[in-house]
């Protein structure tokens, strides 16, 4: 009995796997099997709506066994008789549901015959979202659901009564078709990749971006993510190679030049048949590294500034060669423009572009068409802006003691100018998004969004970062990759900057290296329940006054180890009780216990000797 079993066991696993690794190579197979899928969904559609006869199992090529029947999954979920009491709404949303479905799966399949990557069938899927859009999910007198649609999309139908997003519901399905489509086409299509990259933005800015919202509320929103070091170059090392600063060798801005730049994500995306191309903010000091694009760049419009960037009349390095761009130009706009023209002329292969601006870095210009743009906007005044800092470091004591009465009217004036600048972002964003749209590419497309770091707007006394401060290490972070993930979704365990790289080697395909200190993503992005990391390090060598520190960080416990000869060294932050990191628990009795224990995580994660 055990032997029948676990020959059954055998068995069934070697028909998953050839389901799942086989691909049909010729026109002719995948033209039958897009012509069964079409016969198949119309059929069913008509006897679950109209009660018709059972329907016939359709013939399909030997290379697409499993493949069709995955497919009907997809659009109608598990096979069903007739059902009665539909509207006339509901009948014309379900028949578009099926037959729509079947003419973009045959039209795909068609393209992918002939070897093309964009999804212009895509736009048929239009019609779902018009049809169905706020119709209503029903039941019949029997309790019968009147519309039917398979995993993943299911969940978006919601309960009985609910209207439905239709559009979202177009999106979900087109996406998980594209992804059954790739599994039979003749070669796996490795997906392109979009990231968009700013400097200085906190995590708690997004809701003045509203193209980016849509993008958030679309993809994989990490809420609890986090750079490392929050410094512009080390954080962007990290980005870039999945490394710690202390691994990186890139501990400061002052250390641009360690950078090593024939092992980043570039490299191993070019090695992956990638053409990968960085529009904007490199790293600081880039000028003093010479003019020419690094490792892995095929294009490579680089800021030149000292700063890593500017926003009118700023230099550029394109390709090797300085530009000074002319002074009415806005960097926001003029690199948006560049990154739309890249992915044009690289929509038929896997390209890696990434946008990086220098919005909204201090002295955060607006574009000039927002600079009255927020009015009423009320002022930024959390429990520790200002606050009583007596338990705090020397050099957060001495901030303090030269602030001057202007400083809060200075730091409002900033935040507005910050927010402000972000809004071309946005509009950049959302120009981004409509052109994968319009090129075929938005299913297999991976878009991130973050920040290299955030920003202090007057906690403790602070309008800096170069601190373990929650203010300086939070970001924004978001993944959309409709392909893989067409369900939205929210994740809060602690994510990092450094994770990044290998994510998208991982999602790519590419290799990468085995040394590396960050986690891929991929199994968060598939499952919030996941195992996951309980603590990371935070390292700073502290800059404009700010002493370096090391520091730990668990989903509730903060400890911040300061490099000082006298006043407060330690800081311990009770972060579910004390988010704005106002009472210092390291000299508290009832807590030596947990100080003792974040004291030896800190020193397991500190970098050796």
């Amino acid at each position: 009995m055990i032997a029948l079993f676990l020959a059954t066991c055998c068995l069934a696993l070697a028909l998953l796997t050839s389901e799942a690794s086989a691909r049909c190579s010729e026109k002719s197979e995948l033209a039958a099997l897009g012509a069964a899928v079409q016969a198949d969904l119309a059929c069913r559609v008509g006897r679950i709506v109209d009660g018709r006869p059972s329907c016939p199992v359709p013939r399909v090529p030997a290379c697409a066994a499993g493949a069709a029947e995955r497919i009907v999954r997809i659009v109608l979920g598990t096979p069903s008789g007739p059902v009665s009491g539909w509207t006339s709404r509901t009948r014309r949303c379900q028949r578009d549901i099926a037959l729509v479905s079947a003419r973009f799966v045959a039209r795909r399949l068609g393209e992918r015959a002939l070897g093309r990557r964009r999804a212009r069938a895509g736009t048929v899927m239009r019609r779902i979202g018009r049809t169905c859009d706020l119709a209503r999910v029903e039941e019949n007198a029997s309790g019968q659901p009147l519309l039917r649609v398979g995993a993943p999309c299911d969940s978006i139908l919601g309960a009985a009564g609910a209207d439905i997003d239709g559009h979202r519901l177009a999106r979900c399905l087109r996406a998980s078709l594209e992804a059954a489509v790739d599994d039979v086409a003749p070669s796996a299509l490795p997906p392109s990749i979009l990231l968009v990259l700013t400097d200085d933005q906190r995590h708690d800015t997004l809701d003045v971006m509203p193209a980016t919202s849509a993008l958030r509320d679309e993809g994989i929103h990490f809420r609890n993510a986090f750079a490392t070091n929050p410094v512009c170059t080390p954080s962007r090392a990290s980005i870039l190679t999945g490394r710690y600063a202390h691994n990186s060798g890139v501990l400061s801005n002052g250390h641009f030049a360690q950078l090593d730049d024939s092992d980043t994500i570039a490299t191993w995306l070019e090695r992956a048949g990638y053409t990968n191309g960085l529009f904007g903010k490199y790293v600081n000091n880039a000028v003093l590294l010479g003019l020419a694009p690094p490792e892995g760049w095929h294009e490579w419009k680089s800021f030149l500034e000292l700063s890593g960037g500017d926003f009118y009349g700023f230099r550029i390095d394109d390709g090797g060669v300085e530009k000074q761009l002319q002074p009415g130009r806005y960097s926001t706009d003029w690199l948006r423009n560049e990154v739309l023209r890249f992915m044009r002329r690289n929509a038929e292969r896997p390209f890696f572009a990434m946008y990086a601006t220098f919005a909204p870095h201090d002295p955060a210009v607006p574009a000039r068409r927002h600079l009255g743009a927020l009015p009423g906007l009320p002022p930024h005044r959390p429990p520790s802006w200002f606050d009583d800092v007596a338990d705090k470091p020397t050099w957060v004591n001495f901030l303090r003691s030269i602030t001057g009465p202007g400083a809060a009217a200075r730091i409002d004036a900033f935040r507005l100018a910050q927010l402000r600048a972000l809004l071309a972002v946005d509009e950049a964003v959302g120009r981004l998004l409509d052109k994968l749209e319009k090129l075929g590419l938005t299913d297999n497309t991976i878009v991130v969004f973050l920040s290299d770091q955030g920003l202090h707007w007057g906690e403790h006394w602070l309008q800096s970062k170069f601190n373990p401060y929650e203010e300086s290490i939070r970001i924004p972070y978001v993944v959309r990759y409709p392909r893989r993930f067409p369900l939205p979704g929210v994740r809060d365990q602690l994510v990092l900057n450094h994770d990044l790289a290998p994510t998208l080697a991982e999602l790519a395909g590419a290799a990468a290296p085995a040394d590396i200190d960050g986690a891929s993503l991929v199994p968060l992005l598939e499952s919030a329940s996941a195992p996951w990391r309980d603590d990371f390090l935070i390292e700073t060598l502290g800059e404009f006054i700010t002493a370096p520190s090391e520091s730990v960080r668990t989903e509730r416990w903060k400890y911040i180890d300061t490099a000082a000869e006298q006043g407060v060294t330690q800081e311990l932050y009770d972060l579910a009780a004390d988010p704005y990191e106002q009472t210092n628990l390291a000299t508290s009795p009832a807590h030596a216990a947990v100080l003792t224990e974040m004291i030896a995580r800190l020193d397991a994660l500190r970098p050796g000797p």
